[in-house]
């Protein structure tokens, strides 16, 4: 049997000093990765021109300063998002994309550009940036 080199943490409950057991992702705010977009492939940031780039920066700024839950109570053309089938996307796919995912949460950061990703708890995984990702 495997030695376990770390003690279980017993959540303490005292008015002062309370650890919950679970955790609803839904009240953190997220965090952006970038780790699975290809970098300088037809859909990456650093194909993107200078405004761009400032406007993606910007977005992921003000999306950082709210919850998943005010994100997902928000309309798709402002800080809100919206779910577009995989199918949709004239753009391949990167290889963490597996063949259970059908659809990718994209926000938009002008009027035709959009950031394309997956959630997993709080991150969000950056896939693709650009104007041309799916017809609009």
């Amino acid at each position: 049997m495997a030695k376990k080199h770390l003690k279980e943490v017993i959540a303490k409950t005292t008015d002062r000093f309370n650890i919950p057991r679970t955790i609803d992702y839904q009240k953190l705010k997220p965090i952006f990765s970038f780790i699975y977009m290809k970098y300088q492939g037809p859909a990456c940031l650093s194909r993107c021109d200078q405004e761009g780039k400032a406007s993606i920066i910007e977005k992921l700024l003000e999306l950082s300063q709210i919850t998943w839950e005010q994100i997902h109570n928000t309309r798709r053309q402002g800080l809100g998002y919206e779910l577009i089938p995989i199918n949709r996307f004239s753009v391949s796919m990167p290889p963490f994309v597996t063949p259970d995912v059908d659809k990718l949460q994209v926000f938009r950061y002008s009027s035709s550009g959009r950031i394309a990703g997956i959630r997993e708890r709080d991150i969000y995984h950056i896939l693709l940036v650009g104007t041309s990702l799916y017809p609009h």
